[in-house]
């Protein structure tokens, strides 16, 4: 009688433990891998888009060059006599002329607008990343400043930031790269990083390429000084956590100002909060 004693148990659960630890790697490679087209949704201007903008706005077009190629930014506002300079970025799904109209109808006459579209995405040549998009700034607002009649270098007093969930993180790059102290953001989150585990409740921050770090950015604008920061994010927001803002403004609690919207969702604050918003956008383009 066989007793099994000796014998190899189970061979098809060693192979069933090695292939799956064979997988796991390749899963997470192939996610670092891919990250760029989960994390940007580019898409070009339809015909006729860009003309439309500008007959309706009397805007002009930022033309700039930066390692990705030619760039094209929109200004918009007041041109003539402007009191700041916004620095308006989209979603990550989103194109800059996006919105145009919303800040016709609700933001400070007085300012002028500078609205970027991330590489890759509009008009724009090359691929959106973290260090591609700190170089359109570092090149589409000198250019735009220049249009307004400014005094170069742009002086950061004058300048203001205004961005949407990945659009708010670019915005921040904008404000590391020139000094911006104050600003209104919608949805962001705390980092790529975090975002990372909030999606997939696994800690694969180590995995992420493009590493935007909006708690960084934030600390660095609380240690250059004075700052004001005004945050909007709805409870019900599907995409990001409102716990990522609470994270933020408890970080930085002087600096930080976050208006909670009840039943907020991600991509409709400024239909449903429009005056508010506005609001906010007043009092941050006033002098400190």
């Amino acid at each position: 009688m066989t007793t099994g004693i000796g014998k190899r148990p189970y061979p098809w659960c060693k192979r069933l433990v090695v292939t799956g630890l064979t997988l796991i790697p390749v899963s997470l490679t192939l996610l670092a891998a891919c990250q760029s087209r989960i994390l940007y949704f580019p898409r070009p201007y339809g015909a006729e888009i860009t003309t439309a903008w500008s007959r309706k706005t009397s805007g002009k077009t930022i033309q700039f060059l930066t390692n990705q190629g030619p760039q094209r930014a929109f200004l918009q506002g007041n041109l003539t006599s402007a009191r700041n300079l916004w620095i308006v970025c989209g979603g990550n799904g989103s194109l800059a002329l996006d919105w145009s109209d919303w800040l016709l109808k609700y933001a400070p006459a007085q300012d002028a607008y500078l609205l970027v579209d991330f590489p890759g995405y509009g008009d724009c040549q090359g691929t959106p990343s973290p260090g591609s998009i700190r170089e359109s700034f570092s090149a589409a607002v000198p250019a735009a400043t220049a249009a307004l009649g400014w005094s170069q270098p742009p002086d950061p007093a004058r300048l203001r930031i205004f961005g949407h969930s990945l659009g708010a993180a670019a915005a921040l790059i904008a404000a590391s790269e020139l000094g911006i102290q104050r600003g209104v953001l919608l949805t962001p989150f705390t980092s790529t990083m975090e975002m990372s585990r909030a999606i997939t409740g696994l800690p694969l921050g180590f995995l992420i390429w493009h590493r935007f770090d909006n708690s960084a950015r934030l600390a660095e604008i609380a240690a250059r000084g004075p700052a004001k920061i005004s945050i909007f994010h709805g409870t019900h927001d599907e995409i990001i956590p409102v716990s990522m803002s609470h994270k933020l403004a408890g970080t930085h609690p002087r600096i930080i100002t976050l208006q909670e919207i009840p039943q907020g969702l991600h991509n409709s604050l400024q239909e449903t909060h429009a005056p508010e918003i506005a609001a906010a956008m007043s009092d941050i383009g006033n002098k400190p």
